[in-house]
């Protein structure tokens, strides 16, 4: 999949936003969130069953120009890329708090890669809104394309706080895009890591409930 040639620390922050799940100015290289007031990340519902924990959202893009949603990650076997993964999701643990993210995860800047992962893109246009899930096994497993250190593991009934991120680039015609994959019903294209982790900006849920959940 890829080799890790140097060993370094992860600093995808916690940050702590109640009530506002938009996002406009670009995120910083350890992951922080900003505010916006354009393109909304609405969670539909939280649920748990036989696959494990799902997160039902919505992403409304109300720009107007069409903006590309970093949501396309990609699923890995014992062999290597398998192709697109529609409803995986990596997990980030820090103590009680899990945060589900769809994004791009920039390299920690101690790390040398073969080759970074990068989710391919979906366009969403202006006025439109998109409908997904994401469902993570459970208990809940650290799950980040550069993992550092051992797996942690956290049980549902121990999460005190959590997120969902879905990384999103506000201006479509800014990428260089190669190629198409279609998967359930949406087209995806592969973008370039450089811009990517350059103009790409998070949508925050804030913490969501997990009354009757747990």
């Amino acid at each position: 999949m890829r080799t890790l040639l140097q060993a370094g620390a992860l600093g995808l922050a916690l940050a702590i936003l109640v009530g506002c799940t938009r996002a406009e100015r670009p995120v910083n290289a350890g992951g922080s969130v900003a505010q916006a007031d354009v393109v909304e990340l609405k969670v539909e519902s939280v649920t748990r069953g036989p696959e494990g924990l799902t997160v039902s959202y919505a992403v409304r893009n109300g720009s107007p120009r069409e903006v590309l949603l970093v949501d396309g990650l990609p699923e890995w076997g014992p062999t290597g890329y398998v192709g697109l993964a529609p409803e995986r999701a990596y997990v980030e643990l820090s103590g009680d708090g899990a945060v589900l993210l769809r994004a791009l995860v920039p390299v920690p800047g101690s790390l040398l890669v073969e080759a970074p992962e990068v989710p391919e893109v979906s366009v969403l246009a202006p006025g439109a809104t998109v409908s997904s899930r994401v469902v993570v096994p459970l208990p809940l497993r650290t799950s980040l394309p550069y993992p550092q250190g051992p797996e942690a593991t956290l049980e549902l009934s121990a999460v005190r706080e959590l997120r969902l991120r879905v990384g999103y680039l506000p201006d479509a015609s800014e990428a260089r895009l190669h190629g198409t994959t279609e998967v359930g019903g949406r087209t995806f294209r592969t973008a370039e890591y450089d811009q990517v982790v350059t103009l790409q900006r998070l949508l925050d849920s804030g913490p969501l409930s997990l009354d009757g959940v747990k």
